[in-house]
């Protein structure tokens, strides 16, 4: 089977519009893998019973937010011998 040869016709030039890029040039350089994700420890507030996240900070010293709805602040050390458990009450 031979390949099929374009038609010209299938072409359509408008004006002021840039040819397309070639599809390698189109395509993003392969950069790191994706991101770690961030790391949480569930609370439930009973400050205002709900639900929510708080984050480590960037140096990884403690886990650190606030109640979604009064906006309480809260956190939480982290330290060796420290427990795998991953939700807590706030009080």
């Amino acid at each position: 089977m031979m390949p099929s040869m374009p038609d010209p016709q299938d072409r359509v030039d408008i004006p002021g519009l840039s040819p397309r890029p070639a599809a390698d040039a189109a395509r993003p350089a392969p950069g790191p893998g994706p991101a770690e994700p961030r790391r949480w420890l569930g609370i439930w507030f009973r400050c205002c019973h709900v639900y929510g996240r708080i984050y480590r900070n960037a140096d990884a010293s403690r886990y650190t937010g606030r109640c979604p709805r009064c906006h309480a602040e809260v956190s939480a050390k982290v330290g060796v011998g420290g427990t795998a458990q991953r939700f807590f009450e706030a009080r």
